[in-house]
């Protein structure tokens, strides 16, 4: 069945609130890793991993303390994003490659004239000027003073958005967005960004999953978005499921696993209350992972975040049981895989594992099979746990993609609730 969207746009300069109806039951997208089609090994793919996992945390830090850098330097391997979407912009349409981002609050275009770093070869870049429904927002737009675009100081009529050490500055204004190959043309609020400092996965922009009103989410006045991510080795796209096509499909209410949004956050916060493995709770007290805003603190969910990172006192003892498990020498490959925890293999293949499982509130079980949390390379004999702690005390805990692979994960934003089920996402 052919899915459409068909939204309208009510106010041009003032805020958002549900400014957008959903004329038809939903949309499904795909979804193209950053490495897929690369000429990279497993282990350099994984390598790349932690490395993207280690920057989005600096991202996600800043943004939550609400304490943006004051340098923009940002090496050219740094990006921080892993999946992206196609869409258009304009009329007549220009073909784009944005990346997803549940942690972010806007959607932005790299625009004409654009600074040399943000002019990237191979990309699209939208030039306003040949597009007949582009319009800018007024400088009196209210807009400009929602608070993620003032977090330094800017000329009247700009706005800073800021990504950790990275950063874009730009205008706002309204254009023709069009969604999948069959979606109708879509009236979008977007930043118009003419300097971009920083490493962006060679896209044209980003499209904000996040819960603030000039998201993807709350312009379209979506109840609920969901992803199924393929495997990490796997070279099939992933799915982007907007609106009501974003429902479990077990149709046992038992295999959907479902847990609250924490309220006091516009984040995709929940409150995990411990960790098994093989049946067996690990000692770590619930305690390590509350919420606390003052002290960024908490359980986030995050779709571009590649390794789980955790409080280093809980990664301690998931290594220890899993030393304990697996009865092998640890073995260093930091600079080969760049994974914190690895085994020396002298044989293939390597110790089966239990499922870990991840313990939420409402009895929310995420169940993860040994893909779901290592890493194997028969090449390089790695065994490598692909999870890491936090650095210099950090307690905050990111569940990463790597450990949602083969999950439906459904955000239903209007009930502010986390479900996910198991299913084979190469064939969903």
């Amino acid at each position: 069945m052919t899915l459409l969207f068909l939204f309208t746009l009510l106010a041009l300069s003032s805020p958002l609130p549900s400014i957008f109806a959903a004329h038809t039951a939903g949309l499904h997208l795909r979804l193209t890793h950053v490495d897929s089609g690369q000429p990279f090994s497993s282990t350099g793919r994984i390598h790349r991993l932690v490395q993207r996992s280690l920057h989005r945390r600096k991202v996600l830090e800043s943004r939550l303390a609400n304490n943006p850098s004051a340098s923009f330097n940002v090496p050219v391997k740094a990006s921080m994003f892993d999946y992206f979407i196609e869409y258009s912009i304009g009329t007549p349409k220009l073909p784009v490659t944005g990346v997803l981002d549940t942690g972010s609050e806007v959607v932005w275009a790299k625009c004409r004239p654009c600074s040399e770093q943000c002019d990237e070869k191979g990309i699209g870049i939208y030039d306003p000027s040949k597009s007949s429904t582009f319009s800018k927002l007024p400088c009196s737009s209210p807009l400009y003073d929602y608070q993620p675009l003032k977090s330094v100081s800017v000329p009247k009529c700009e706005y800073v958005y800021v990504y950790g050490s990275a950063m874009i500055n730009g205008f706002l204004a309204t254009e023709t967005f069009s969604l999948g190959a069959a979606s109708p043309m879509v009236n979008l609020t977007f930043g118009c960004n003419r300097l971009v400092k920083g490493t962006f996965s060679g896209a044209s922009g980003v499209v904000g999953l996040g819960q603030g009103k000039l998201s993807l989410v709350s312009q379209l006045n979506l109840g609920r978005f969901s992803y199924c991510l393929t495997p990490f080795k796997s070279s099939s796209k992933s799915h982007l499921l907007l609106g009501d096509l974003a429902s479990a499909k077990k149709a046992s209410s038992s295999e959907v696993q479902s847990t609250p949004f924490l309220n006091a956050t516009d984040q995709y916060y929940v409150a995990m209350r411990g960790i098994s493995i093989g049946g067996n709770l690990l000692p770590i007290p619930a305690s390590v992972f509350e919420y606390s805003k003052e002290d960024s603190t908490g359980v986030l969910v995050d779709s571009g975040t590649g390794q789980t990172q955790l409080p280093q006192s809980a990664f301690d003892v998931i290594k220890k049981e899993l030393q304990s498990l697996v009865g092998l020498r640890v073995k260093d490959m930091s600079k080969t895989v760049g994974l914190d925890l690895c085994f020396g293999l002298s044989s293939w293949p390597p110790p089966p594992l239990p499922d870990m499982v991840f313990h939420f509130d409402n009895g929310a079980d995420m169940r993860m099979p040994q893909m779901n949390y290592m890493f194997t390379d028969k090449r390089t004999r790695a065994y490598c746990l692909v999870m890491r702690p936090g650095q210099n005390g950090d307690k905050l805990t990111i569940i990463g993609n790597y450990q949602q692979q083969n999950m439906h994960i459904i955000y239903d934003v209007a009930s502010r609730m986390l479900l996910f089920e198991s299913t084979p996402c190469e064939s969903f």
